[in-house]
């Protein structure tokens, strides 16, 4: 092992040049254990959310009291099988940019986030998406990605573009997108910087856990409750983690 960085994960090759070639590749399944603790905490929060007309059909459920080490979030996070295999695609140089345990209430109408975009604070980036509910149709919002090489037939244009399904395919042409469907507990593994993807376009609810990874330079600074929380999260990743070295986790946190 590298001296501060994470183990080898058992669930990939001593390499694993996927995320990095094609964009994605299917990550660990969430103990079943875990992911009751997690259903017990989130599950009664996502049943007191109010839905919007507008804005972002989704609210995240993961706030500045939750970053202690006893959370299930945090310790899935600072999993070898989650955080190594982050560590492995930034070689060892990157930061937590967020922890969200989205719950996507059921919309009938095309809000930005569910149009084809990709992501913007950071060159290079890395999301593990877990389910904690079933979803098994599109009704139940799957996350839908094109890959890396799909990615290179969109139209780069110097600003943001959300695009509608209709122009999507005509510059897609005949690629068929990837739709994300799993069971509970299971997760993927995707650069949204690289790939891309729309989310939470859900007829019925759906409660996801997305742990996302920047470079340790990022175009933009890590998301609340990590950013303004550095110390808190960093005693938290001490009692997960004890075979980091605390340089490693500081620049992790940028604590």
């Amino acid at each position: 092992m590298t001296e501060g960085r994470p183990d080898r994960s058992p669930y990939r090759a001593a390499n694993d040049p996927e995320v990095a070639t094609t964009g994605y590749r299917s990550g660990p399944k969430m103990p079943e254990a875990l992911l009751a603790e997690m259903r017990e905490i989130y599950m009664p929060l996502a049943e007191q959310v109010q839905p919007t007309e507008r804005g972002h059909p989704f609210k995240n459920l993961f706030r500045a009291e939750h970053l202690h080490a006893q959370n299930p979030v945090m310790r899935f996070a600072f999993s070898p099988e989650v955080l190594g295999a982050a560590d492995e695609y930034f070689g060892g140089r990157l930061t937590l940019d967020s922890l969200q345990v989205l719950w996507s209430f059921p919309t009938t109408d095309l809000r930005e986030s569910q149009m084809w975009h990709r992501d913007y604070g950071d060159s290079k980036s890395f999301h593990s998406i877990t389910y904690l509910n079933d979803v098994r149709t599109d009704a139940d919002g799957p996350f839908v990605f094109v890959d890396r090489a799909a990615t290179r037939r969109i139209k780069s244009l110097p600003i943001i573009r959300r695009i509608d399904d209709e122009t999507f395919k005509e510059e897609l042409g005949d690629i068929e997108p990837v739709s994300f469907f799993g069971g509970s507990g299971e997760t993927v593994f995707v650069d949204p910087a690289a790939c891309y993807h729309y989310g939470s376009r859900c007829l019925s609810g759906r409660l996801a856990l997305f742990v996302t990874f920047n470079t340790d330079r990022p175009y933009v600074p890590a998301q609340p409750p990590i950013r303004g929380n550095g110390e808190t999260a960093l005693q938290a990743a001490r009692e997960i983690r004890p075979d980091l070295d605390e340089a490693y986790l500081r620049r992790l946190l940028n604590a």
